[in-house]
């Protein structure tokens, strides 16, 4: 921490709580604000540290509602899987603390990893808050209750067939941590006390696969609930006596509808329904919900250049899936970021064409530059963006009271800007400089220790 209070005067502050002020004088103190305002409102004490924020625009530090820092979307087409966790096996800490760096680098101080290998991510997410590596501080979920491994049925089934069983078993296995598909056999007391020992591990977050994820094996024409009612509601019980949020993985419009029924913290992907567009009425209830939407989504020229490649993604920046997302923001429902985005394998992504690599929204560092501008393209305002990038991912997972906006008592999280983000959402990516807990990250020595991104065969990183 910091030895004396810091000051920084002069600035257009975009707090996260949906307010604009300048000039403005942001003071913070070891790990938190102290004050926050109108510089004629701010009183600087003696002694303090003085950086003149003229011509700078401060915000808070993003907040990722849903990556998976290992690279889950690449599980999910499946080019790239068997040698990208075959390459890292043994090293998947390491990764993922990667991961976190490339995010930190690019002002995202906070991320909530809603899938990964249990036992990694939450040795990763210790040591980052230990003190003893630098990154995006982590909030993990780990499993997804309900869901396979990576070469399970819901991602890459045919690289089981391709690889040693021994090893797409191990890896699987550090995914699935005793909660994966085979729980959808089991009796509801039987599921409880998995559950109940799953969270006993010492997870943030708790995911549960409302509906499966088997479409990039059977197509996009069919989409099944993975639980009875009975036992979600019994997976749900143990989660609120644990105290830890709950997610819902739903890919239909009437598994999102049970998600909403369930009383879910934070559905996500709430756009992605089968294409199907929402019924007025379930759009009534997530508005009238206690449950934040995350949308995933892809800006209009990222969706040209997948039409382009003929990309089966481009299906997702379009048609139902867009239009639910435009239908949300103009209702005023509760939305926020997530991306699901990873640190990939530089072969599948040595095999993208330049329209498909370029500002993909799935590779992480760049993706939230991605959604914030595809959100505003979509109707929100930069403001609205802002907040659904910062504070409403806080609040949404119950921590707003230490992170999320610049507000006195939390933690000094907060990215310094050289051009206006509300005259271009784009701008959001000239950064000049970030600081996480109060101290100024050295984004040039971040990664500090790169792996997936100075493999021999790297492609220039985002």
């Amino acid at each position: 921490m910091a030895d004396t209070a810091t000051a920084i005067t002069g600035v257009t502050l975009i707090d996260g709580t949906g307010q604009s002020m300048t000039p403005a004088t942001v003071i913070f103190e070891g790990d938190r604000f102290v004050a926050a305002g109108r510089e004629s409102d701010v009183i600087v004490p003696e002694g303090t540290t003085v950086i003149d924020g003229a011509g700078k625009w401060l915000i808070p530090g993003f907040v990722n509602g849903n990556v998976h820092l290992l690279d889950a979307w690449m599980f999910m087409v499946g080019p790239g899987t068997i040698e990208y966790l075959a390459r890292w096996e043994g090293r998947f800490v390491e990764v993922i603390e990667e991961a976190a760096q490339l995010v930190l680098r690019n002002g995202v101080t906070t991320v909530f990893d809603t899938y990964n290998a249990v036992e990694h991510v939450l040795a990763a997410r210790d040591r980052i808050n230990a003190g003893g590596s630098q990154g995006a501080r982590i909030y993990a979920a780990g499993a997804i209750v309900g869901m396979g491994g990576p070469f399970s049925a819901d991602f890459h089934f045919a690289g089981r067939r391709a690889a040693a069983q021994s090893f797409v078993n191990r890896i699987d296995e550090a995914f699935e941590a005793g909660v994966g598909h085979q729980l959808s056999t089991l009796p509801r007391t039987e599921v409880r006390a998995r559950v109940r020992d799953y969270l006993s591990r010492g997870v943030d977050l708790l995911k549960i696969a409302v509906s499966d994820h088997i479409f990039m094996n059977v197509g996009f024409d069919r989409s099944y609930q993975t639980f009875s009612r009975e036992v979600l509601e019994v997976i749900v019980e143990e989660a609120r006596a644990a105290e830890v949020p709950v997610l819902t993985h739903s890919l239909s419009v009437e598994s999102l509808d049970t998600s909403l029924q369930l009383g879910a913290d934070v559905l996500i992907h709430a756009n992605y329904t089968m294409g199907q567009p929402y019924p007025h009425e379930l759009v009534d209830r997530i508005v009238a919900s206690d449950s934040w939407a995350e949308l995933q989504t892809i800006h209009s020229d990222y969706t040209k250049g997948l039409e382009t490649a003929g990309s089966w993604a481009s299906v997702l920046g379009g048609g139902a899936y867009a239009e639910n997302e435009r239908t949300l923001i103009g209702a005023n429902a509760k939305i926020i970021m997530g991306t699901d985005a990873g640190c990939p394998s530089v072969d599948h992504l040595a095999d993208l064409t330049p329209a498909e690599r370029d500002d993909r929204p799935w590779t992480i560092g760049g993706d939230h530059f991605h959604w914030t501008q595809s959100m505003v393209e979509k109707g929100m305002s930069t403001l609205e963006a802002i907040s659904a990038a910062t504070l409403n991912v806080a609040r949404a997972y119950g921590k707003d009271k230490h992170i999320g906006s610049v507000e006195i008592g939390k933690l000094a999280d907060f990215v310094l800007l050289d051009a206006d983000p509300i005259d271009d959402i784009r701008n959001l990516r000239v950064i000049n400089t970030v600081y996480q807990s109060g101290r100024k990250v050295d984004r040039d020595g971040l990664p500090t220790a790169a792996l997936v991104t100075a493999h021999p065969h790297a492609i220039q990183w985002q």
